[in-house]
């Protein structure tokens, strides 16, 4: 194998610290929406981060955030 073959099947190889696929529904951190999350760490729907604020990256109102 030559030294190109060799790094080449490292960088098509998955890294070991990658996130495994937690694919299940979630309720949204911000509306409270169910929605089906790819990732243990998406927990805000898309249609609030298509929203101006979140793109922009403003600090929302954290009373709104919540609706407890």
């Amino acid at each position: 194998m030559s030294d190109a073959d060799h790094h080449r099947k490292a960088y098509l190889r998955k890294a070991e610290n990658e996130p495994t696929l937690d694919v299940k529904n979630r309720h949204c951190l911000k509306c409270q929406a169910p929605f089906t999350s790819t990732w243990a760490g998406e927990r805000v729907c898309p249609k609030c981060k298509s929203s101006n604020a979140w793109r922009e990256g403003v600090a929302p109102n954290m009373a709104s955030w919540s609706r407890w």
